[in-house]
């Protein structure tokens, strides 16, 4: 793995007021990063998607996470993909965040 991501773990605190804020928590992440390919771009497509990076990491770090930060962006997670025993693919569609709140496409 030549890369470095952040999942995006979902949480729920309590402020001052008592008030329930939505935010993430983060965890950093080995992977390898590469474009998708023109078939899954297109299969995607038809299913309303817009896919545009394609990650593999160590599936122990994985747990059912929706989104990913790599590079500065953040990107929703839309399929994930056994590739090996110990390895996981991850699909990933650009996403924004709006104040650590709901992911929405971009």
């Amino acid at each position: 793995m030549d890369d470095v991501a952040i999942l995006l773990i979902p949480v729920i605190r309590v402020d001052e007021v008592g008030n329930e804020v939505k935010g993430y928590q983060e965890k950093q992440i080995f992977c390898k990063v590469r474009s998708t390919t023109k078939r899954e771009f297109y299969q995607a497509a038809q299913a309303g998607l817009r896919p545009s990076l394609v990650l593999t990491m160590q599936g122990a770090d994985y747990d059912g996470e929706e989104a990913i930060v790599w590079r500065g962006k953040t990107y929703g997670i839309i399929r994930s993909y056994w590739k090996q025993a110990d390895e996981i693919e991850l699909t990933l569609e650009e996403r924004t965040v709006y104040n650590g709140g709901p992911i929405s496409s971009s």
